[in-house]
């Protein structure tokens, strides 16, 4: 499927990569995405299948906060893109949302700012870590 796209495939998935980054993003990763996410045809529509399905995810997530996550739950969220958007939509749903903005990032959190994710993540499952803390009470 790979060949069908030709150079399109760069230009179009390639845009999306960077318009969504805060931080631009080396060449050879988004080379690296976009070769993946077109690598076959079962990889494209899982991508686009997450697009097509937003009205049964719409109600799912309606349904999801009768329920609230009593958990604690990290929500980060890059400063250069939603920022504080993702915390606010976690608070719909959960009790005990910490929230992490890392001013720099784009979308692409794990790519733009690895060592400051790493930095909000290693805290937050520290408790866990040993097994002395579940936190998974209301989880199902």
């Amino acid at each position: 499927m790979s060949a069908s796209f030709g150079g399109a495939k760069d230009i179009y998935f390639g845009a999306e990569y960077v318009q969504s980054a805060g931080t631009p993003l080396p060449a050879s990763v988004v080379k690296y995405y976009v070769d993946g996410l077109t690598s076959n045809p079962d990889a494209l529509r899982g991508s686009f299948g997450s697009y097509r399905a937003i009205d049964t995810t719409i109600a799912q997530n309606a349904r999801r906060k009768t329920r609230r996550l009593t958990l604690p739950v990290l929500a980060i969220g890059g400063g250069k893109a939603i920022g504080e958007g993702t915390a606010n939509t976690m608070r719909l749903v959960a009790d005990n949302v910490q929230s992490v903005i890392i001013p720099e990032s784009g979308h692409w959190v794990a790519e733009e700012a690895p060592k400051k994710l790493l930095a909000a993540l290693t805290p937050f499952l520290a408790p866990y870590r040993d097994g002395s803390r579940a936190g998974t009470e209301n989880v199902r």
